[in-house]
């Protein structure tokens, strides 16, 4: 009978943790790519989890096991009206023109609300009805439902992502819906021929339960989850809106449950608490550095990082779990926490940070959870001293890091100083939890106010991200920051006719292929930026921007002068919107050059690299019409990719590695650069060399990419 239960739990699991990647592959080219779809498709999932968590509540206190088993199947067969998956682009493009936020979760409802929901309610009314035949512990069985999460979020992206195309995953999650509602309607009749003498309802009265108790339950949900989303944004902003990069951190999360509600512990609580210490400084010191390179130890950082602050948190929720007449309440208000968290980090952080400050708060939150872990009794007057000290601590840093930003301090003395206060912290704070958690807390937070010595004049942030326009420390440019990626740069006195700087240089790539017009040209421009390439639009020239951040926009005609200045001499528009899908809707043959400049934030939107994508530029170019793409980018190397859709498209493909920039031009302004270009016809730029597909390398497609295999 266990294994039966272990089995339909484990089913339930593995389909509830396929669904999250799949639909979440299905609309992130919708938007654009950005790492903002899975953090509202997790929240969305977080709520849909809830609810099905509050109905296994009501049906298994409220009603008699016969209608609870005959309700359930009669919702698993409502599933079988709306599947297979399948989302609508048309539908997908009017639900989020106006609000992204809300109208991607309208259209998640929609296209994977009752599946997900029917799904959300196995694991407690399940476990429920083990409990009724007699089982005093069935908790263990939440150890199957997460083996089966953590299978199915690493099969995704490392086996059936590459294998099957996203149609035929979604017939599979079909078909294995039948065997789903096999199993559940196999468990419900052994429910009711076997069910104990003595209910779990006649002990209910035995089991008392304090608000500080499912206060205590939902904060120590609350922190893993805010941390597991901030710890996926940060490290996807960098490299790419993925699923394998989603599934890592989720992965960690889920792990945490299987260990703390294990029957057996592999590791102490000591132990384990003084390791998540340990690790949380080592972060602490990673972002204080401004370290985004090599990417793949940066994510293992963030990874391990989830997985330990998880456990401790869940552990201190398993030894606090309740008798098994509660069983349903208790995973209702850890379902409660949970969604709080993604309410937190995916509506509210958005709305009151300009920056990915939310991080930050959620490793000091559990951080605090340490001493839950390790039963510290309350008292007042020693939170109070705790709190003052950590946040005294951060006060200071942020000083010294503003006169060392304002002064002329040496690399070595700076280094000095970053790492001195994280050090300090876990060699003399590392057993008082609270004092812990606030220092770290603080220290991040200056360490991300404090970006690469930029002194910021306006910060931004919305559904795409977090902007911020800043001077650097010689106070001589003005730059555009995303994340932690330099998007442009203008000489600050310099408003009229202000040239091109950063990977937009005179001397570089970029000037090869727009310096040199023969005659009044059409030229298509994904991605703004601050507008840089607009120096190169001469008398008589149409230049059209796509730009999927309207505040982008705002900013490159606020507080840099690109935009201005060239429409003094040429016809320039900015068209807010995706570039692929305005592309696609808009006129063809439409330009002479087309230049994809979106690949910069590190983060690269992996839609606008496939083979339907190059289709569509070509179908937008005139005849003799080039593509130039601009691939700088510190984790992934795309010049193979592009090479292999030229090759299969019959395109001809140059490239020019512009990486070796001279001091005197460094100090000017400019930055080292990469680029493409492609064409359908005869192809001659001077100093481009032939761009070809090295053996084996396949082209990416909108049913498959492999990010992982182009890193660097």
């Amino acid at each position: 009978m266990a294994l039966r239960y272990a089995t339909t739990l484990f089913v339930s699991a593995m389909l509830l943790f396929t669904c999250q990647p799949l639909v979440a592959r299905m609309i992130v080219p919708l938007l654009g790519g950005v790492p903002a779809v899975w953090i509202v498709c997790s929240l969305c999932f977080q709520a849909l989890l809830l609810a099905g968590y509050g109905f296994a509540h009501l049906v298994g206190t409220r009603l008699p096991l016969r209608a609870q088993v005959v309700i359930q199947i009669g919702l698993l067969l409502s599933v079988f009206l709306v599947l297979p998956i399948a989302v609508d682009d048309t539908l997908a493009a009017r639900l989020t023109a106006v609000h992204p936020t809300f109208g991607l979760l309208l259209l998640l409802l929609r296209v994977i609300g009752l599946p997900f929901f029917v799904l959300s309610t196995t694991s407690p009314l399940l476990q429920r009805w083990f409990a009724e035949q007699g089982e005093k512990d069935p908790y263990h069985l939440y150890a199957a439902s997460n083996a089966g999460s953590m299978i199915a979020l690493l099969g995704y992206p490392l086996v059936l992502e590459p294998v099957l195309t996203l149609k035929a995953q979604s017939r599979v999650l079909h078909l294995s819906f039948v065997v789903y509602a096999g199993l559940v309607a196999l468990c419900g009749a052994t429910a009711l021929r076997s069910r104990a003498s003595s209910p779990v309802e006649e002990v209910a009265a035995a089991a008392r339960i304090t608000w500080r108790d499912r206060l205590a339950w939902i904060a120590l949900a609350f922190a893993p989850s805010s941390l597991l989303l901030g710890a996926t944004e940060y490290v996807t902003m960098d490299i790419a809106s993925i699923p394998l990069l989603w599934v890592l951190p989720l992965g960690a999360y889920l792990a945490s449950f299987i260990i703390a509600f294990a029957k057996r512990q592999p590791i102490g609580d000591a132990v384990l608490s003084r390791a998540f210490a340990f690790v949380a400084v080592l972060v602490t010191l990673l972002v204080l550095g401004h370290l985004r390179t090599p990417a793949m130890p940066i994510v293992a950082a963030h990874v391990v990082l989830v997985l330990l602050a998880s456990t401790v948190c869940h552990r201190a929720l398993a030894k606090r779990r309740p008798h098994a007449s509660r069983l349903t309440e208790f995973y209702l208000l850890l379902s409660l926490g949970g969604v709080l968290g993604g309410i937190f980090n995916g509506l509210v952080a958005p709305v009151i940070f300009d920056d990915l400050y939310e991080l930050p708060l959620a490793i000091g939150a559990a951080c605090i959870g340490r001493a839950a872990l390790e039963d510290v009794p309350a008292d007042r007057r020693r939170l109070a001293k705790d709190v003052a000290l950590g946040a005294a601590l951060g006060a200071v840093a942020l000083v010294l890091a503003t006169i060392m930003r304002r002064f002329d301090v040496s690399p070595s003395l700076k280094l000095l100083v970053v790492f001195a206060a994280p050090v300090f912290v876990a060699f003399t704070w590392s057993k008082h939890a609270v004092r812990y958690g606030v220092a770290v807390a603080a220290l991040l937070l200056v360490g991300m106010r404090d970006t690469d010595d930029v002194e910021t004049i306006a910060e931004s942030r919305n559904f795409f991200g977090a902007l911020k326009v800043g001077r650097d420390a010689s106070r001589r440019f003005r730059l555009l920051v995303y994340g932690r990626t330099v998007h442009g740069r203008q000489v600050i006195d310099q408003h009229d006719d202000p040239e091109p700087l950063a990977y937009y240089h005179r001397t570089g790539p970029a000037a090869d292929v727009l310096d040199h017009p023969e005659r009044p040209r059409r030229v298509g421009v994904i991605g703004l930026g601050v507008g840089a390439l607009a120096a190169y639009a001469r008398p008589g020239d149409v230049w059209t921007y796509f730009e999927i951040n309207p505040d982008v926009v705002a900013i490159a005609n606020v507080h840099f002068d690109f935009l201005a200045s060239a429409r003094r001499r040429a016809t320039i528009d900015v068209e807010v919107g995706d570039g692929r899908l305005r592309l696609r809707d808009g006129d063809p043959s439409r330009f002479d050059v087309l230049v994809l400049d979106a690949f910069t934030s590190d983060a690269i939107p992996t839609h606008l690299l496939t083979r339907e994508a190059l289709a569509i530029y070509r179908r937008a170019l005139r005849p003799g019409g080039v593509l130039l793409a601009h691939v700088s980018n510190l984790s992934v190397r795309l010049q193979p990719l592009f090479a292999a859709l030229a090759r299969d498209a019959g395109m001809v493909a140059l490239e020019r590695t512009d990486t070796s920039v001279p001091p005197e031009l460094a100090a000017a302004g400019k930055d080292p650069s990469e680029w493409v270009v492609l064409s359908n016809g005869e192809l001659e730029v001077h100093g481009w060399k032939p761009l070809v597909a090295p053996p084996g390398q396949r082209g990416w497609t909108d049913d498959f990419t492999d990010v992982l295999g182009a890193l660097r």
